[in-house]
Protein backbone atom coordinates (compact mmCIF):
# COMPACT_ATOMS: atom_id res chain seq x y z
CA UNK A 1 0.00 0.00 0.00
CA UNK A 2 1.34 3.42 -1.02
CA UNK A 3 0.46 5.48 2.04
CA UNK A 4 1.25 8.72 0.17
CA UNK A 5 -1.91 8.23 -1.92
CA UNK A 6 -4.05 8.38 1.23
CA UNK A 7 -2.76 11.72 2.59
CA UNK A 8 -5.06 14.67 1.85
CA UNK A 9 -3.76 18.21 1.55
CA UNK A 10 -6.29 19.43 4.14
CA UNK A 11 -7.80 17.48 7.04
CA UNK A 12 -8.56 17.74 10.75
CA UNK A 13 -7.41 14.65 12.74
CA UNK A 14 -9.85 13.00 15.15
CA UNK A 15 -9.42 13.70 18.86
CA UNK A 16 -6.78 11.18 19.98
CA UNK A 17 -7.44 8.70 22.78
CA UNK A 18 -5.89 9.62 26.13
CA UNK A 19 -3.24 7.57 27.92
CA UNK A 20 -4.36 6.90 31.49
CA UNK A 21 -2.17 3.92 32.43
CA UNK A 22 1.52 3.38 33.08
CA UNK A 23 3.69 0.28 33.23
CA UNK A 24 5.63 -0.27 36.46
CA UNK A 25 8.47 -2.80 36.34
CA UNK A 26 8.83 -4.65 39.67
CA UNK A 27 12.44 -5.71 39.07
CA UNK A 28 11.55 -9.41 39.43
CA UNK A 29 11.41 -11.99 36.62
CA UNK A 30 8.15 -13.94 36.51
CA UNK A 31 8.33 -17.73 36.19
CA UNK A 32 6.82 -18.83 32.88
CA UNK A 33 3.32 -20.28 33.18
CA UNK A 34 1.33 -22.61 30.92
CA UNK A 35 -1.87 -20.98 32.12
CA UNK A 36 -3.54 -18.41 29.89
CA UNK A 37 -3.05 -14.99 31.53
CA UNK A 38 -6.78 -14.23 31.42
CA UNK A 39 -7.33 -17.12 33.86
CA UNK A 40 -5.36 -15.21 36.49
CA UNK A 41 -7.70 -12.22 36.46
CA UNK A 42 -10.02 -13.55 39.18
CA UNK A 43 -13.79 -13.88 39.17
CA UNK A 44 -14.24 -10.29 38.00
CA UNK A 45 -13.46 -11.43 34.46
CA UNK A 46 -16.39 -13.20 32.82
CA UNK A 47 -16.12 -15.51 29.82
CA UNK A 48 -18.82 -14.87 27.17
CA UNK A 49 -21.72 -17.36 27.08
CA UNK A 50 -20.07 -19.69 29.64
CA UNK A 51 -22.35 -22.32 31.17
CA UNK A 52 -23.03 -21.86 34.89
CA UNK A 53 -21.73 -25.39 35.66
CA UNK A 54 -18.39 -24.58 33.95
CA UNK A 55 -17.83 -20.81 34.10
CA UNK A 56 -14.03 -21.01 33.87
CA UNK A 57 -11.99 -22.41 30.95
CA UNK A 58 -10.27 -25.76 31.50
CA UNK A 59 -7.13 -27.17 29.94
CA UNK A 60 -7.96 -30.00 27.52
CA UNK A 61 -5.47 -32.33 25.87
CA UNK A 62 -5.36 -32.52 22.07
CA UNK A 63 -5.78 -36.23 21.35
CA UNK A 64 -5.39 -36.18 17.58
CA UNK A 65 -6.21 -34.49 14.28
CA UNK A 66 -7.31 -35.40 10.75
CA UNK A 67 -7.02 -33.30 7.60
CA UNK A 68 -10.53 -33.44 6.11
CA UNK A 69 -9.93 -31.16 3.10
CA UNK A 70 -6.63 -30.19 1.50
CA UNK A 71 -6.22 -26.55 0.47
CA UNK A 72 -6.62 -25.93 -3.26
CA UNK A 73 -5.64 -22.58 -4.76
CA UNK A 74 -7.43 -23.16 -8.08
CA UNK A 75 -10.88 -23.54 -6.48
CA UNK A 76 -10.18 -21.34 -3.44
CA UNK A 77 -10.78 -24.33 -1.14
CA UNK A 78 -9.52 -23.88 2.42
CA UNK A 79 -7.43 -26.35 4.45
CA UNK A 80 -9.90 -28.04 6.84
CA UNK A 81 -8.89 -30.03 9.93
CA UNK A 82 -10.81 -32.07 12.50
CA UNK A 83 -9.33 -31.73 15.98
CA UNK A 84 -9.98 -34.38 18.64
CA UNK A 85 -10.00 -32.97 22.19
CA UNK A 86 -10.33 -34.44 25.65
CA UNK A 87 -13.92 -33.92 26.83
CA UNK A 88 -14.24 -32.46 30.30
CA UNK A 89 -18.03 -31.85 30.44
CA UNK A 90 -21.37 -33.18 29.21
CA UNK A 91 -22.65 -32.02 25.84
CA UNK A 92 -25.24 -32.73 23.16
CA UNK A 93 -24.82 -32.52 19.36
CA UNK A 94 -25.20 -28.89 18.25
CA UNK A 95 -23.63 -27.51 21.43
CA UNK A 96 -20.59 -25.26 21.06
CA UNK A 97 -17.35 -24.80 22.93
CA UNK A 98 -15.19 -21.69 23.25
CA UNK A 99 -11.45 -21.91 22.67
CA UNK A 100 -9.12 -19.37 24.31
CA UNK A 101 -6.73 -18.11 21.63
CA UNK A 102 -3.22 -16.77 21.93
CA UNK A 103 -1.45 -14.51 19.46
CA UNK A 104 1.27 -15.92 17.23
CA UNK A 105 4.71 -15.99 18.92
CA UNK A 106 6.23 -14.43 15.75
CA UNK A 107 3.75 -11.52 15.85
CA UNK A 108 4.36 -11.02 19.58
CA UNK A 109 8.16 -11.12 19.16
CA UNK A 110 7.99 -8.55 16.34
CA UNK A 111 5.85 -6.24 18.48
CA UNK A 112 8.12 -6.61 21.53
CA UNK A 113 11.07 -5.61 19.30
CA UNK A 114 9.14 -2.64 17.92
CA UNK A 115 8.35 -1.42 21.44
CA UNK A 116 11.97 -1.94 22.56
CA UNK A 117 10.81 -4.54 25.09
CA UNK A 118 12.61 -7.63 23.77
CA UNK A 119 15.03 -7.64 26.72
CA UNK A 120 12.21 -7.01 29.21
CA UNK A 121 9.67 -9.43 27.72
CA UNK A 122 9.65 -11.69 30.80
CA UNK A 123 10.06 -8.94 33.41
CA UNK A 124 7.24 -8.67 35.94
CA UNK A 125 5.09 -5.56 35.60
CA UNK A 126 2.03 -3.94 37.13
CA UNK A 127 -0.31 -1.66 35.22
CA UNK A 128 -1.42 1.37 37.22
CA UNK A 129 -3.38 4.57 36.67
CA UNK A 130 -1.11 7.54 35.98
CA UNK A 131 -0.67 10.07 38.77
CA UNK A 132 -3.35 12.80 38.68
CA UNK A 133 -5.37 10.82 36.11
CA UNK A 134 -7.92 13.23 34.60
CA UNK A 135 -10.35 10.55 33.35
CA UNK A 136 -12.84 9.79 36.15
CA UNK A 137 -13.77 6.24 35.06
CA UNK A 138 -10.29 5.16 33.93
CA UNK A 139 -9.26 1.70 35.15
CA UNK A 140 -6.95 -1.18 34.36
CA UNK A 141 -8.85 -3.54 32.00
CA UNK A 142 -10.31 -6.58 33.77
CA UNK A 143 -8.71 -8.97 31.22
CA UNK A 144 -5.15 -8.08 32.30
CA UNK A 145 -3.76 -9.74 35.48
CA UNK A 146 -2.55 -7.58 38.36
CA UNK A 147 0.96 -8.99 37.98
CA UNK A 148 2.03 -9.96 34.48
CA UNK A 149 4.75 -9.52 31.82
CA UNK A 150 4.89 -7.66 28.49
CA UNK A 151 4.97 -10.99 26.61
CA UNK A 152 1.96 -12.30 28.52
CA UNK A 153 -0.13 -9.18 27.82
CA UNK A 154 0.62 -9.29 24.10
CA UNK A 155 0.19 -13.07 23.84
CA UNK A 156 -3.00 -13.72 25.84
CA UNK A 157 -4.83 -10.49 26.60
CA UNK A 158 -5.00 -8.15 23.59
CA UNK A 159 -6.57 -8.52 20.15
CA UNK A 160 -3.64 -7.45 17.96
CA UNK A 161 -5.62 -8.13 14.78
CA UNK A 162 -8.47 -5.80 15.73
CA UNK A 163 -9.85 -3.09 13.44
CA UNK A 164 -8.48 0.28 14.62
CA UNK A 165 -10.98 3.05 15.39
CA UNK A 166 -10.33 6.62 14.19
CA UNK A 167 -9.41 8.02 17.63
CA UNK A 168 -6.97 5.12 18.08
CA UNK A 169 -5.32 5.97 14.73
CA UNK A 170 -5.08 9.61 15.74
CA UNK A 171 -3.30 8.61 18.96
CA UNK A 172 -0.96 6.29 17.00
CA UNK A 173 0.05 9.30 14.89
CA UNK A 174 1.35 10.91 18.09
CA UNK A 175 3.65 7.90 18.64
CA UNK A 176 5.05 8.03 15.07
CA UNK A 177 8.32 9.84 14.32
CA UNK A 178 8.34 9.71 10.49
CA UNK A 179 6.42 12.72 9.16
CA UNK A 180 4.89 10.91 6.15
CA UNK A 181 3.68 8.00 8.31
CA UNK A 182 2.40 10.39 10.97
CA UNK A 183 0.41 12.34 8.34
CA UNK A 184 -1.03 9.09 6.96
CA UNK A 185 -2.35 8.01 10.37
CA UNK A 186 -3.61 11.46 11.32
CA UNK A 187 -5.35 11.89 7.95
CA UNK A 188 -6.91 8.42 8.11
CA UNK A 189 -8.48 9.42 11.44
CA UNK A 190 -10.13 12.52 9.96
CA UNK A 191 -13.70 13.05 8.78
CA UNK A 192 -12.34 14.32 5.47
CA UNK A 193 -10.69 10.94 4.75
CA UNK A 194 -13.74 8.78 5.60
CA UNK A 195 -13.71 7.14 2.15
CA UNK A 196 -10.04 6.17 2.63
CA UNK A 197 -10.82 4.77 6.11
CA UNK A 198 -13.76 2.78 4.72
CA UNK A 199 -11.65 1.43 1.86
CA UNK A 200 -8.49 0.52 3.80
CA UNK A 201 -9.80 -0.38 7.25
CA UNK A 202 -13.38 -1.56 6.81
CA UNK A 203 -13.23 -3.08 3.31
CA UNK A 204 -9.64 -4.36 3.06
CA UNK A 205 -9.60 -5.22 6.78
CA UNK A 206 -6.35 -3.47 7.71
CA UNK A 207 -5.68 -4.40 11.34
CA UNK A 208 -3.53 -2.83 14.05
CA UNK A 209 -0.57 -5.08 13.14
CA UNK A 210 -1.01 -4.23 9.42
CA UNK A 211 -0.84 -0.54 10.34
CA UNK A 212 2.45 -1.16 12.16
CA UNK A 213 3.80 -2.95 9.06
CA UNK A 214 2.98 0.15 7.00
CA UNK A 215 4.37 2.61 9.54
CA UNK A 216 7.83 1.48 10.68
CA UNK A 217 8.37 4.47 12.98
CA UNK A 218 5.14 3.98 14.97
CA UNK A 219 6.02 2.92 18.54
CA UNK A 220 2.98 3.08 20.85
CA UNK A 221 3.72 2.46 24.56
CA UNK A 222 2.64 -0.89 26.01
CA UNK A 223 0.42 0.91 28.57
CA UNK A 224 -1.50 2.64 25.75
CA UNK A 225 -2.07 -0.68 23.92
CA UNK A 226 -3.15 -2.42 27.14
CA UNK A 227 -5.70 0.32 27.77
CA UNK A 228 -7.13 0.70 24.27
CA UNK A 229 -6.75 -2.52 22.26
CA UNK A 230 -9.80 -4.80 22.70
CA UNK A 231 -9.71 -7.99 24.74
CA UNK A 232 -8.61 -11.16 22.93
CA UNK A 233 -11.91 -13.05 23.08
CA UNK A 234 -12.58 -16.80 23.04
CA UNK A 235 -13.59 -18.23 19.65
CA UNK A 236 -16.67 -20.50 19.41
CA UNK A 237 -16.67 -23.84 17.57
CA UNK A 238 -19.50 -26.32 16.97
CA UNK A 239 -19.03 -29.79 18.42
CA UNK A 240 -18.93 -32.12 15.40
CA UNK A 241 -19.63 -35.50 17.01
CA UNK A 242 -21.99 -37.31 19.38
CA UNK A 243 -21.16 -38.07 23.02
CA UNK A 244 -22.37 -41.62 22.23
CA UNK A 245 -19.53 -42.09 19.70
CA UNK A 246 -17.30 -44.22 21.93
CA UNK A 247 -16.51 -45.04 25.53
CA UNK A 248 -13.65 -42.55 25.34
CA UNK A 249 -14.43 -39.07 26.64
CA UNK A 250 -13.68 -36.87 23.65
CA UNK A 251 -15.15 -34.16 21.46
CA UNK A 252 -14.34 -33.04 17.94
CA UNK A 253 -14.25 -29.59 16.41
CA UNK A 254 -13.53 -28.57 12.83
CA UNK A 255 -11.55 -25.52 11.76
CA UNK A 256 -10.61 -24.12 8.36
CA UNK A 257 -7.43 -22.17 7.68
CA UNK A 258 -7.39 -19.22 5.29
CA UNK A 259 -4.30 -19.07 3.08
CA UNK A 260 -4.22 -15.25 3.44
CA UNK A 261 -4.49 -13.64 6.88
CA UNK A 262 -5.62 -16.74 8.83
CA UNK A 263 -7.52 -16.16 12.07
CA UNK A 264 -5.74 -15.99 15.43
CA UNK A 265 -7.40 -19.10 16.90
CA UNK A 266 -7.13 -21.27 13.78
CA UNK A 267 -3.44 -20.30 13.46
CA UNK A 268 -2.89 -21.32 17.08
CA UNK A 269 -4.70 -24.66 16.58
CA UNK A 270 -2.75 -25.35 13.38
CA UNK A 271 0.50 -24.59 15.23
CA UNK A 272 -0.45 -27.14 17.92
CA UNK A 273 -1.21 -29.76 15.24
CA UNK A 274 2.12 -29.12 13.47
CA UNK A 275 4.02 -29.51 16.78
CA UNK A 276 2.08 -32.64 17.87
CA UNK A 277 5.04 -34.98 17.22
CA UNK A 278 7.37 -32.90 19.39
CA UNK A 279 5.09 -31.97 22.28
CA UNK A 280 1.56 -32.91 23.36
CA UNK A 281 -0.88 -30.12 22.57
CA UNK A 282 -3.23 -28.51 25.08
CA UNK A 283 -5.93 -25.87 24.71
CA UNK A 284 -8.13 -23.97 27.14
CA UNK A 285 -11.82 -24.54 26.46
CA UNK A 286 -15.22 -24.17 28.11
CA UNK A 287 -18.76 -25.21 27.12
CA UNK A 288 -21.00 -22.40 25.91
CA UNK A 289 -24.64 -22.01 26.87
CA UNK A 290 -26.90 -24.38 24.93
CA UNK A 291 -29.70 -23.09 22.75
CA UNK A 292 -32.31 -24.77 20.54
CA UNK A 293 -29.76 -25.55 17.79
CA UNK A 294 -29.16 -29.12 18.99
CA UNK A 295 -30.24 -32.72 18.45
CA UNK A 296 -31.16 -34.90 21.44
CA UNK A 297 -32.91 -38.24 22.05
CA UNK A 298 -36.25 -36.40 22.11
CA UNK A 299 -35.72 -35.45 18.44
CA UNK A 300 -35.41 -39.05 17.19
CA UNK A 301 -39.11 -39.26 16.21
CA UNK A 302 -39.10 -35.77 14.60
CA UNK A 303 -38.08 -34.74 11.09
CA UNK A 304 -35.05 -32.55 10.38
CA UNK A 305 -34.20 -30.57 7.27
CA UNK A 306 -30.49 -29.74 7.56
CA UNK A 307 -28.93 -27.10 5.30
CA UNK A 308 -25.17 -26.52 5.43
CA UNK A 309 -22.50 -24.70 3.45
CA UNK A 310 -18.77 -25.47 3.86
CA UNK A 311 -17.70 -26.10 7.45
CA UNK A 312 -21.31 -25.33 8.45
CA UNK A 313 -21.72 -29.10 8.10
CA UNK A 314 -19.83 -29.60 11.42
CA UNK A 315 -22.80 -29.64 13.86
CA UNK A 316 -24.84 -31.86 11.52
CA UNK A 317 -22.12 -34.52 11.64
CA UNK A 318 -22.90 -34.59 15.37
CA UNK A 319 -26.68 -34.67 14.76
CA UNK A 320 -26.51 -37.59 12.34
CA UNK A 321 -23.89 -39.52 14.32
CA UNK A 322 -26.15 -39.18 17.39
CA UNK A 323 -29.17 -40.41 15.43
CA UNK A 324 -27.18 -43.42 14.18
CA UNK A 325 -26.12 -44.39 17.73
CA UNK A 326 -29.65 -43.89 19.13
CA UNK A 327 -31.07 -46.15 16.41
CA UNK A 328 -28.54 -48.85 17.34
CA UNK A 329 -29.63 -48.58 20.98
CA UNK A 330 -33.35 -48.48 20.12
CA UNK A 331 -33.75 -50.49 16.87
CA UNK A 332 -37.56 -50.69 17.13
CA UNK A 333 -38.07 -47.02 17.88
CA UNK A 334 -39.99 -45.17 15.15
CA UNK A 335 -37.76 -42.52 13.58
CA UNK A 336 -38.32 -39.27 11.74
CA UNK A 337 -36.84 -38.30 8.40
CA UNK A 338 -33.56 -36.40 8.08
CA UNK A 339 -32.85 -34.51 4.87
CA UNK A 340 -29.43 -32.94 4.29
CA UNK A 341 -28.54 -30.27 1.74
CA UNK A 342 -24.80 -29.52 1.48
CA UNK A 343 -22.99 -26.87 -0.55
CA UNK A 344 -19.22 -26.86 -1.08
CA UNK A 345 -16.73 -25.53 -3.63
CA UNK A 346 -15.87 -29.00 -5.03
CA UNK A 347 -16.82 -32.66 -4.29
CA UNK A 348 -13.48 -33.03 -2.46
CA UNK A 349 -14.38 -30.12 -0.17
CA UNK A 350 -17.42 -31.87 1.33
CA UNK A 351 -16.58 -32.88 4.90
CA UNK A 352 -16.68 -36.65 5.56
CA UNK A 353 -18.37 -37.37 2.23
CA UNK A 354 -18.01 -41.17 2.62
CA UNK A 355 -19.70 -41.01 6.01
CA UNK A 356 -22.61 -39.03 4.55
CA UNK A 357 -23.05 -41.62 1.79
CA UNK A 358 -22.95 -44.42 4.39
CA UNK A 359 -25.69 -42.65 6.40
CA UNK A 360 -27.75 -42.36 3.22
CA UNK A 361 -27.35 -46.12 2.61
CA UNK A 362 -28.31 -46.98 6.19
CA UNK A 363 -31.44 -44.74 6.21
CA UNK A 364 -30.03 -42.41 8.92
CA UNK A 365 -30.37 -39.90 6.06
CA UNK A 366 -33.60 -40.09 4.05
CA UNK A 367 -32.31 -37.62 1.47
CA UNK A 368 -28.81 -36.29 0.66
CA UNK A 369 -28.40 -33.46 -1.85
CA UNK A 370 -25.02 -31.93 -2.69
CA UNK A 371 -23.90 -29.10 -4.96
CA UNK A 372 -20.64 -27.39 -5.93
CA UNK A 373 -20.00 -23.70 -6.57
CA UNK A 374 -16.85 -24.25 -8.67
CA UNK A 375 -16.41 -26.07 -11.97
CA UNK A 376 -18.15 -26.00 -15.34
CA UNK A 377 -21.71 -25.69 -14.02
CA UNK A 378 -21.68 -23.99 -10.60
CA UNK A 379 -24.68 -24.74 -8.39
CA UNK A 380 -25.70 -23.36 -5.00
CA UNK A 381 -27.76 -24.82 -2.15
CA UNK A 382 -30.73 -22.53 -2.81
CA UNK A 383 -31.03 -24.04 -6.32
CA UNK A 384 -31.35 -27.54 -4.81
CA UNK A 385 -34.00 -26.27 -2.39
CA UNK A 386 -35.99 -24.72 -5.26
CA UNK A 387 -35.77 -27.96 -7.28
CA UNK A 388 -37.33 -29.85 -4.34
CA UNK A 389 -39.80 -27.04 -3.51
CA UNK A 390 -43.05 -29.06 -3.39
CA UNK A 391 -41.73 -31.97 -1.30
CA UNK A 392 -39.55 -29.72 0.83
CA UNK A 393 -42.40 -27.40 1.82
CA UNK A 394 -44.67 -30.40 2.45
CA UNK A 395 -42.13 -31.83 4.94
CA UNK A 396 -41.22 -28.41 6.38
CA UNK A 397 -44.81 -27.59 7.34
CA UNK A 398 -45.43 -30.87 9.17
CA UNK A 399 -45.75 -30.11 12.91
CA UNK A 400 -42.92 -32.52 13.83
CA UNK A 401 -40.37 -30.98 11.40
CA UNK A 402 -37.60 -28.52 12.28
CA UNK A 403 -35.38 -26.85 9.67
CA UNK A 404 -31.76 -26.06 10.65
CA UNK A 405 -29.37 -23.79 8.72
CA UNK A 406 -25.66 -23.60 9.53
CA UNK A 407 -23.62 -21.25 7.36
CA UNK A 408 -20.37 -19.35 7.51
CA UNK A 409 -21.53 -15.76 7.16
CA UNK A 410 -24.73 -13.75 7.11
CA UNK A 411 -24.67 -13.42 3.29
CA UNK A 412 -24.94 -17.18 2.72
CA UNK A 413 -27.63 -17.45 5.39
CA UNK A 414 -29.62 -14.72 3.60
CA UNK A 415 -29.25 -16.48 0.22
CA UNK A 416 -30.63 -19.68 1.78
CA UNK A 417 -33.54 -17.72 3.30
CA UNK A 418 -34.26 -16.26 -0.16
CA UNK A 419 -34.23 -19.79 -1.63
CA UNK A 420 -36.68 -21.00 1.03
CA UNK A 421 -38.89 -18.00 0.28
CA UNK A 422 -38.98 -19.02 -3.41
CA UNK A 423 -39.91 -22.59 -2.35
CA UNK A 424 -42.87 -21.29 -0.32
CA UNK A 425 -43.96 -19.05 -3.20
CA UNK A 426 -43.86 -22.00 -5.62
CA UNK A 427 -45.49 -24.63 -3.44
CA UNK A 428 -48.14 -22.49 -1.71
CA UNK A 429 -48.71 -19.92 -4.52
CA UNK A 430 -47.72 -16.99 -2.28
CA UNK A 431 -46.26 -13.64 -3.27
CA UNK A 432 -42.81 -12.66 -1.95
CA UNK A 433 -44.15 -10.65 0.97
CA UNK A 434 -46.42 -13.49 2.13
CA UNK A 435 -43.59 -16.03 1.83
CA UNK A 436 -41.22 -13.88 3.91
CA UNK A 437 -43.93 -13.44 6.53
CA UNK A 438 -44.40 -17.23 6.62
CA UNK A 439 -40.64 -17.75 7.11
CA UNK A 440 -40.70 -15.25 9.96
CA UNK A 441 -43.56 -17.20 11.58
CA UNK A 442 -41.58 -20.46 11.26
CA UNK A 443 -38.64 -18.79 13.06
CA UNK A 444 -40.93 -17.53 15.84
CA UNK A 445 -42.40 -21.05 16.23
CA UNK A 446 -38.89 -22.54 16.55
CA UNK A 447 -39.30 -24.51 13.31
CA UNK A 448 -36.56 -22.57 11.47
CA UNK A 449 -33.31 -22.40 13.45
CA UNK A 450 -30.05 -20.79 12.36
CA UNK A 451 -26.45 -21.06 13.48
CA UNK A 452 -24.54 -18.38 11.60
CA UNK A 453 -20.79 -17.85 12.03
CA UNK A 454 -19.65 -14.32 11.21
Amino acid sequence: TDIEAYILSEYIPAKPLDSNLEVCFTGVEQASSETCAQLRCGDILKFPFARSDAPRPMQAAVKGSNVLVAADKASGTKHVVELVLESLFDYQPGDTIAVLPSNSPDVVDALLSRLDLKDKAEATINLKLVLNCAKKNAKVPAHIPLTTTPREILTHCLSLGSVPQKQFLSALAGFTSNERERSFLACLSSKQATSHYNSLILKQGLSFTDILDLCDSCKPPLAFLAEHLPRLLPRPYSIANTPLDSNVQELRIIYSLLSQKPGVTTSMLEGIVQQADKQPGKVFIYPRLSNTFRYTEQDLCSNQILIAVGTGLAPFLGFLGHKEQLLKQQPYQSKGQSWLYVGAKTPEAILKRDQLLAWQQSTVLSRLRTCYSRGESPCYVQTLLEEDAEELVDLMLKPETVLYVCADGAKISQSIANGLSVCLQKALHLNEEEALRRLKELKTQGKYREDVWL
